[in-house]
């Protein structure tokens, strides 16, 4: 989306020329020849060119000068970014436990016959566990079998249409190695479960308890800590626990749920305990070993739904590390002890113009840890080999500006690092979007992030590498968005150096089973392009207008409030950073990172504790979840958490409350004439339905958005509503009460933070 920029003078050549010959009379009356041969015409018309050729300049803005801006705004162009899936592996039916450990490469072809490979992020504990069953347990205390939803690929909702605590969900195995850890994978029907949803609820968390670090004086006594690394914070109100049935009954087990309590797609691994028994359970008549997840505490904003469950499963990215093999000249000495596969050493060594080493030390020098991930000695007559996981990409000229181009252009700029050697010193360097701060003294470099091209400073703008001296680089590979594969693309182990140390431990035949037992169940996500400019430029442009597109689709739609809009129109719209008024406190409650609300409404100057009272610098923010119930009320937790994030968003010297609706409930007694021929108890039953449904606070009221706050339930839309009914011919009488008030005629108010509920409704049919 381009940004509109202003044109600055409109005026062309001729209008500039015409000005000019205009303004003689007014200013120099003795010259009268104003025809094109006069010199001093022949002027006026050279200058009404520069004019405009100035015009033109001030009316393009350079490219570079667009990027300054937009960092000074604090709008940076994203970086590729790899695409991350789930991959899950399947052994054979006695198999031993064996571990993946992070870094383990697969890979798989695309329909574009593009080699794509992922890593796994994490150690991987992995059994010859099958998922053979689910079973849900809902509060009715009684578990029902699910998996043929399951299986046919329906959602399932893992604690019931109304999760409570004491719900639980059921997974039957046909065998579990006691003792060891099982890597499940869930995958949840989103919106707000994904990886960018994470990422949200872990800046946010980051972002709050900075807010909250003390500010520090200049004086310090001590050298302050490094800040910790953020993590993902528990859900704001369910708690659950993993259980395992043992000989003894249902037993405990510890258990690191990434899935934030069923809400985030991740990984649950569990560690099973000593001893396992097989158990019926439920309506399943097999024994089955069993694990259950039951909710103890809380409440959720939405039911969550299973679309997946995966046993031995593991992150992974599409980011794989670059790697070199360097030959060593036959006959040389090499220093230090010699390392193993897999070792992380400090090394200093030569090359000569081919790449071939001439000098090697190993266990010495001040350079990065290095991890040999092959090492063959030489001998007096036989080259030796090295691998590690350093690119040598360049040698150094010693001119300013010098430019070297990565092998693979497509980074992950977060494992970007680049170091020069020359003889025994190590330099490390740092990255810099560019050198406009750099001085002679800086070792910076820049990498541009379309063509992987390496650039160094001039020597007054950042230092310039040595002359002769290696240039190595440690950073990751990714295709990006071409990452993003279809499901069971990554089917096998990948060939690589790291592989042959990771894999190196497993027996032979568990290494061949990786070829046919992995797959990724869901397709990668995530992997995006190097962002352009245009791009950049639009999401200034939503965000820096956010606050007035609210206020234009407020004024177009013809209220005050977002919450009687579309909610997908609303969303679409992206929330401000701060909140100016109302509205943007509303859509600012409506996408708390981690949260699922449905509606939020505000009012200034009330306090929902005196609704009577004018309360001058209080806003009241009622909010509703997405939680399928007559009455869906925000729980505690919920209710802080929103509060929290707008706290450190509200205008300054207001107080903020941020509370549940409170619900009125409306009973409709009638008596219906129905027409001939209609049958009584299906016109009965659809009155009953369309009364339930206009009268729902979060799908009903006159436009079907919800009830509106606060607005009376008039008794000529209850006539009208029963009227159109098919089969109704006409209402022969209607009242309405509220809560356990009496009946009446008339219509019935609300207060202003009220919702309806349905009631128990009386429909006659006569």
């Amino acid at each position: 989306m381009p940004i509109p920029l202003p044109n600055l003078d409109d005026r062309r050549w001729s209008d500039l020329f015409e000005d000019g010959r205009a303004s003689i009379t007014r200013y120099a009356p003795q010259w009268t020849d104003h025809n094109l041969h006069d010199p001093g015409i022949t002027i006026i018309d050279l200058y009404a060119w520069l004019t405009e050729m100035t015009n033109y300049r001030l009316n393009r803005v350079p490219t570079r000068h667009k990027r300054k801006f937009l960092e000074l705004l604090g709008f940076d162009l994203q970086p590729p970014a790899p695409a991350q899936t789930m991959l899950s592996f399947a052994p054979a039916p006695a198999t031993a436990p064996f571990v993946l450990p992070a870094g383990a490469e697969f890979e798989g072809v695309d329909p574009d016959q593009n080699r794509i490979s992922f890593r796994i992020l994490r150690d991987t504990n992995v059994q010859p566990a099958n998922l053979q069953a689910v079973q849900v347990q809902d509060s009715s205390g009684t578990p029902v079998d699910r998996t043929h939803d399951f299986t046919d690929g329906f959602p399932i909702e893992p604690f019931g249409s109304q999760p409570a605590p004491g719900c639980a969900l059921y997974l039957s195995f046909d065998v579990l190695d006691a003792g060891q850890l099982l890597a499940i994978g869930l995958r949840f029907a989103g919106p707000g479960n994904d990886s960018s949803e994470r990422e949200r609820i872990i800046e946010e968390a980051a972002e709050e308890a900075e807010a909250c670090t003390p500010v520090r004086t200049l004086l310090q006594c001590q050298t302050p800590s490094a800040p910790p690394v953020p993590t993902l914070p528990p859900h704001h109100s369910v708690s659950i626990v993993w259980e395992a049935m043992t000989p003894s009954g249902w037993v405990e087990v510890p258990a690191s749920d990434n899935t934030r309590s069923f809400t985030l797609d991740g990984i649950v691994e569990v560690s099973l305990p000593a001893s396992l028994s097989p158990s019926v359970q439920g309506t399943i008549p097999t024994a089955f070993f069993y694990l259950r997840c039951r909710m103890t505490a809380g409440a959720y904003d939405a039911v969550p739904l299973v679309l997946d469950i995966a046993t031995n499963a593991a992150p992974a990215e599409q980011s794989i590390p670059v790697t070199e093999a360097f030959a060593i000249k036959a006959g040389i000495a090499v220093a230090g002890p010699a390392p193993s596969a897999g070792d992380m050493v400090q090394l200093i060594f030569t090359s000569d113009a081919s790449g071939v080493i001439q000098t090697l030390t190993f266990g010495s020098g001040s350079g990065p840890q290095t991890r040999v991930l092959a090492y063959t000695a030489p001998t007096a007559t036989t080259p030796g080999s090295l691998t590690i996981d350093l690119e040598l990409t360049g040698i150094g000229t010693g001119l300013p500006g010098q430019q070297i181009s990565l092998r693979q252009p497509q980074v992950e700029f977060a494992s970007l690092s680049l170091f020069t050697l020359i003889g025994t010193a190590w330099q490390q360097w740092s990255p810099r979007d560019d050198f406009d701060s750099s001085t002679r003294t800086d070792f910076h470099f820049v990498c541009a992030p379309d063509t992987g091209i390496i650039q160094f400073g001039s020597g007054e703008r950042g230092q310039t590498p040595s002359a002769n001296c290696m240039i190595l680089l440690r950073y990751r590979t990714t295709f990006a968005a071409i990452g993003n594969t279809a499901p069971h693309t990554v089917n096998h182990d990948r060939i690589s150096p790291f592989n042959d140390v990771y894999l190196k431990p497993l027996p032979a035949a568990t290494r061949d089973q990786l070829k046919t037992i992995t797959s990724n169940r869901t397709a990668a996500s995530g992997g995006s392009d190097l962002e352009t400019l245009d791009d950049a430029l639009g999401r200034a442009v939503e965000l820096l207008h956010a606050h007035e597109r609210l206020l234009d689709l407020a004024t177009a739609s013809r209220t005050v409030t977002l919450d009687q809009i579309d909610g997908t129109v609303v969303r679409s719209l992206v929330s401000p950073w701060r909140g100016v008024n109302l509205l943007d406190l509303e859509r600012l409650a409506l996408s708390v990172p981690g949260t699922r609300v449905a509606r939020a409404h505000g009012w200034a100057s009330l306090d929902a504790n005196f609704p009577c009272l004018t309360a001058p610098g209080v806003v009241t923010l009622v909010i509703a979840p997405y939680y399928p119930v007559a009455e869906p009320v925000p729980s505690e937790g919920l209710l802080e958490c929103v509060w929290r994030y707008l706290d450190r968003r509200r205008p300054v010297a207001t107080t903020l409350h941020i509370t549940g609706p409170a619900y009125t409930e409306i009973t409709v007694t009638a008596a219906v004439a129905i027409r001939t021929g209609a049958g009584g108890a299906n016109v009965q039953a659809r009155i009953l339905s369309a009364l339930q449904s206009f009268l729902d606070p979060l799908t009903g009221g006159p436009d079907a958005l919800g009830w509106p706050f606060g607005r009376s339930v008039y008794r000529s839309e209850i006539l009208r509503l029963i009227q159109d009914v098919p089969g109704v011919d006409h209402v022969d009488t209607l009242s309405m009460q509220s809560d356990s008030g009496a009946s009446q005629c008339g219509d019935i108010p609300l207060c202003p933070t009220a919702l309806t509920r349905s009631g128990p409704h009386s429909i006659e049919v006569i």
